[in-house]
């Protein structure tokens, strides 16, 4: 018996499947009323116009659910999309339980300049050569790992919060591209029942870059940016890429390397430049370039690593060493001229007086936080939304209103404080929206405390941990407070830079550690 399938005939169509929706994403998040079908493709809704013989009701609540309540979160990144994630698997199935039965209905907003993810874990890695870690394990699609939450409510928006106002409980944003300027315009939009003598009007969807979008709930989780582009993401992550493979460029070429940052960051920036750049072959048979390029490195204070225990700071000047880099305590950038000659080079004024010329600079000098739209008495000096470290609310914005992640004052800028403090974060924010429907459903109106709930309160664990991977195989770290040998370094992190992790981040929303 042949195991050949027959060929279509003339009478006889193949199987079809219908296309997706134009904006596939939003039929996903539950925009319209397309209702899924078995083969995983999307039935037609139901049109409401003159012929038809009976009018079609809108599948959107009416009441106070015809206008979903705006839950929204301002970032993507690490802090950003473990708070997405849990909102929609752990917070929203826990709402309307309690009366009203017709309660309000919530719809989550992520907003983000990028449309991918950036691992900026391995940036120090990334930024060597384009092998070492590749392009799709550095910038991960944030859409397809929301796919799983079909039929909820949100959606996820390209922009930037530009201004917000705690008064008004709205927040301004600047969107990037036609799409995000038809998503944004479509989450103010009423959707109610049709005449059945009227057909509707084409939805018009305003050419505006500039919109602004009430919020229920805030979550600030717009962490910091890094003072050079290679680092994090400024923007879309285009810009990123093509700074990696400017940098890529310029690597291969340059003699003269010069790092600036005595931190985690220019630590392994300069390891990794070394490690790479003047060696052949692995361990134990590592051989030293003939022609190896200089690479200079200004921590700009009194050894490595200060944030670190004195031992671990030591430990990691001896690696660099032994790799032949320069290392230059101490001592400041104080002006850079890129380009100053027709070969690109860069010309950097030090803190004592001298000038340096390097083929390549690296800045690894810190970084700021994304809050230049929050109002100016929520933030401290440097920058960082003021905020209760223990609760997560940032109490002088008003009601439902927090912070978290590297953007937060309290924060100690480390991932071991976003997953940590997540869980307290969304525990409080499910607490303030029940006490809101029971305020609803009350006589006298106005919301509820929940008795017997009380306030989460995220405390930091003891010790701090960092991993700093200098060389291939090895490097320096303290985890939970402890210092760790060098070969943990590498299993922990230093192998692949956790990129097998990747997933875990962005799809469940989880610890890279984990």
């Amino acid at each position: 018996m042949s195991s050949q399938q027959p060929k279509p005939g003339i009478f006889t169509l193949p199987p079809q499947h219908p296309n997706p929706p134009s904006d596939d994403f939003q039929v996903l998040a539950g925009f319209t009323n397309a209702l899924p079908l078995p083969d995983g493709s999307y039935a037609k809704p139901p049109t409401n116009n003159a012929h038809a013989p009976t009018p079609q009701p809108s599948r959107t609540p009416t009441g106070l659910g015809a206008e979903p309540l705006n839950i929204i979160i301002l970032g993507a990144s690490f802090a950003g999309l473990a708070c997405a994630h849990h909102f929609l698997d752990h917070t929203l199935p826990r709402l309307h339980q309690s009366p009203p039965a017709a309660g309000p209905r919530y719809r989550l907003v992520l907003i983000s300049p990028s449309t991918h993810f950036y691992w900026n874990l391995g940036a120090p890695r990334a930024l060597v050569a384009p092998d070492l870690i590749a392009y799709d394990d550095a910038f991960v699609p944030l859409e397809p790992a929301f796919h799983r939450h079909r039929g909820h409510q949100f959606s996820i928006i390209q922009g930037t919060c530009i201004a917000m106002s705690t008064e008004a409980r709205t927040v301004t944003l600047e969107l990037i591209g036609t799409q995000a300027q038809t998503r944004c315009s479509q989450l103010g939009k009423r959707v109610s029942a049709v005449s059945p003598a009227a057909t509707p009007d084409p939805p018009t969807v305003p050419d505006a870059k500039t919109q602004t979008l009430p919020y229920h709930a805030l979550i600030l989780a717009t962490g910091s940016a890094a003072h050079s582009d290679l680092l994090g993401l400024h923007g879309p992550h285009p810009h990123t890429l093509g700074a990696l493979s400017a940098c890529h460029v310029r690597v291969a070429a340059a003699q003269n390397l010069v790092v600036c940052g005595g931190g985690p960051s220019g630590v392994e920036t300069a390891g990794q430049l070394a490690q790479y750049l003047n060696y052949t072959g692995s361990w134990p048979w590592r051989r030293r370039a003939r022609e190896p390029k200089r690479i200079v490195l200004f921590t700009g204070a009194a050894r490595c690593l200060p944030g670190l225990k004195g031992e671990v700071g030591r430990k990691a000047e001896a690696m660099l060493t032994g790799l032949g880099v320069e290392v230059r305590h101490d001592v400041r950038v104080v002006e850079i001229r890129e380009g100053f000659d027709p070969a690109g080079q860069t010309e950097v004024l030090l803190s004592d007086g001298t000038r340096v010329v390097a083929d390549l600079y690296l800045a690894c000098t810190g970084v700021e936080p994304n809050s230049s739209f929050v109002p100016a008495r929520l933030r401290d000096g440097k920058g960082f939304v003021r905020g209760n470290g223990g609760t997560t609310r940032v109490d002088l914005a008003g009601e439902r209103v927090y912070a978290v992640g590297d953007v937060a004052a309290w924060s100690r800028k480390c991932v071991g404080d976003v997953y940590g403090a997540v869980p307290v974060l969304m525990g409080n924010l499910l607490k303030d929206l029940r006490g809101f429907e029971r305020g609803l459903a009350s006589p006298e109106g106005g919301e509820k405390v929940m008795e017997g709930w009380e306030d989460g309160v995220f405390v930091p664990r003891r010790g701090e941990s960092v991993l700093c991977p200098i060389t291939r195989f090895g490097g320096v770290g303290v985890w939970k407070g402890q210092v760790i040998p060098g070969f943990l370094v590498y299993l922990l992190k230093g192998h692949d830079y956790r990129v097998c992790k990747k997933n875990l981040v962005v799809v469940n929303g989880t610890s890279p550690y984990g």
